[in-house]
């Protein structure tokens, strides 16, 4: 079993009915909009170092929490700022986690030429990709493994992403990698 570390996840919600956008970029100045280039309002944070891009359809979408608190906490700190200007945010906006990229090192270079021909479910091209691209039995989560030692887990739910990544691990056990 590795150490596994969240590096992003990914979120929306419903935020309001609706927003309008021109109008929250003149009085939050720490936005930034520019329609023809994104029809989105983008608001970065510090802590938790997050980017949130608001939707004029009231949908929320922010990719950089590491944590599932600091995730919510967005949430909130998003309807904090709407307040404040007289937006009505939804009092408890559903929070969906669209993605979550984590990661694990085995600290041990691989031969990924030799793992791709031992296993099935992968797609190793180096000239299109360095990583080896396993598809786990589990349809909803994808491992990358890198000839560094490190394994990126990429999913919906960490539970899911942690048990593909140990299965993982334990298949390159299993090949005496390990």
């Amino acid at each position: 079993m590795v150490d596994i570390k969240i590096e992003n996840i990914v979120g929306t919600t419903q935020i309001a009915e609706s927003l309008n956008l021109d109008k929250l970029s003149e009085i939050l100045p720490d936005s930034k909009y520019d329609p023809e280039e994104v029809p989105t309002l983008i608001i970065h944070f510090e802590k938790p170092k997050t980017v949130v891009m608001l939707f004029s359809n009231g949908k929320v979408v922010f990719t950089g929490p590491k944590n599932m608190d600091d995730a919510h906490r967005i949430i909130d700190l998003i309807s904090e700022k709407l307040n404040l200007v007289g937006v009505k945010a939804h009092e408890k906006p559903n929070l969906q986690i669209q993605n979550i990229v984590a990661s694990a090192s085995i600290k041990k270079n691989l031969d990924l030429r030799s793992i791709a021909s031992s296993i099935g479910n992968v797609e190793y091209d180096p000239e299109r990709f360095p990583g080896l691209i396993y598809k786990t039995d589990d349809q909803n989560t994808v491992i990358l493994i890198f000839d560094s030692g490190k394994i990126i887990g990429n999913g919906t739910k960490l539970e899911e992403i942690s048990t593909a990544i140990d299965g993982t691990t334990n298949l390159l056990s299993s090949l005496g990698v390990l």
